[in-house]
């Protein structure tokens, strides 16, 4: 008995359970049909589309593409989307042959499905803003604001402002792009201040000046009517009160960073100590430490309130010999200075442009073992 091609819904186990569609049992000769042209990426995407219901247009054929992959398989083709999909949200899969002029292949497999909204699970709330300090300084060029669960896309604009030493809406001072910036799990939004307020010497920073100023009192605000990937709002408000210090527009300095290496055979963190806060989510993955064979050495990296301390707790003793800290080229402060200039500094020569950003290594000895390791 032949098999006819299916579509369904199902948990892609690569992406922690991630829901995608796919279309199944379909003849081995049409798969390498695709297979030989997968890379016309355009083709699978007019024979396998997802879409999102609108009510306004249920009837009609302009409804938005999801975004997203395509997975080939033994016996189907796999939609992954960029971003998760919506619980509560409706969308619609089609599945249609006819432009591959396959003979045999002629009919149109639609699916509409919705993922359920979870059951008891507490409402989410704002988990962090970063920066953490409460004094931050005048060029600041982002925010990231955690959640703890994933949130739905689109509410940042309505429910994100940053308030005032008046208390009122500061206007004009957040950047707003037509895609929020959220990360793959959407719970970390990157909030950015106008760029064009921050760089000297162009239009929006000699029209309306810095969009901080000196000395002053602002809070960035979150509003409980921001929802999570459910459609649930938030638990309550959040306000991320600071004070305005002096701009910062140097390079990011190693030499001036303080290295508190562990002792050797023990569990003993290795610290880092920096004379400014650098940007929280880069802290997390532009530095790295490496074992004598060049390999990342397996570990735990903590970042302390105000970042400017950071840790790294080996998941073994410590043995290599001749230990090193990899530090990445795009490293930036909480200004967007970076390892090689400013983020505003002037134009430099184009000698000085084309010169070969490559990881920085920072060599450290272990100290003599107090003691047995413990953990």
């Amino acid at each position: 008995m032949t098999l006819q091609p299916t579509l369904r819904v199902e948990h892609e186990t690569q992406r922690s359970g991630a829901a995608c569609v796919g279309v199944y049992n379909l003849d081995a000769d049409l798969v390498e049909f695709l297979v030989e042209r997968q890379g016309t990426a355009r083709r699978l995407q007019s024979v396998l589309r997802v879409n999102v219901i609108d009510a306004a247009t249920r009837g009609g054929d302009e409804l938005p593409d999801v975004a997203g992959r395509y997975q080939l398989l033994e016996a189907g083709v796999r939609f992954v989307p960029r971003f998760p999909f919506e619980p509560g949200v409706r969308y619609r899969a089609s599945f249609d042959p006819r432009p591959l002029g396959r003979v045999g292949y002629a009919d149109v497999l639609t699916l509409e499905f919705s993922l359920p909204n979870p059951i008891g699970v507490d409402p989410a709330s704002v988990t962090g803003v970063f920066p953490s300090a409460d004094v931050l300084p005048e060029n600041l060029l982002r925010f990231y604001v955690c959640f703890s669960s994933p949130m739905r896309r689109g509410g940042a604009e309505a429910q994100i402002r940053l308030t005032g030493p008046d208390g009122r809406p500061a206007h004009d001072v957040l950047y707003r792009p037509a895609l929020e910036l959220w990360d793959r799990n959407m719970r970390c939004l990157t909030v950015l201040l106008d760029p064009g307020r921050l760089k000297r010497w162009v239009g929006p920073n000699r029209e309306l000046g810095p969009p901080l100023r000196l000395g002053q009192r602002y809070a960035l605000a979150i509003g409980s009517a921001m929802v999570d990937s459910s459609g649930r709002p938030l638990r309550q408000n959040f306000y991320k009160p600071f004070v305005v210090a002096q701009a910062v527009r140097e390079p990011v300095a190693l030499a001036d960073w303080t290295l508190l290496p562990p002792a050797a055979q023990s569990y003993q963190p290795l610290e880092m100590v920096f004379p400014r806060p650098l940007d929280w989510a880069l802290l997390r993955r532009a530095i790295m430490v490496v074992g004598d064979d060049g390999l990342p050495v397996a570990g735990r990296v903590a970042i302390e309130k105000g970042e400017r301390r950071w840790t790294f707790t080996p998941d073994s003793p410590w043995t290599a010999t001749r230990p090193a800290i990899r530090v990445a080229p795009y490293l930036e402060d909480v200004c967007g200075n970076n390892l090689f200039e400013a983020f505003d500094g002037p134009l430099r020569a184009h000698r000085e442009l084309t010169v070969e950003r490559t990881n920085h290594r920072i060599r450290f000895e272990l100290t003599r073992a107090a003691h047995c390791a413990v953990r």
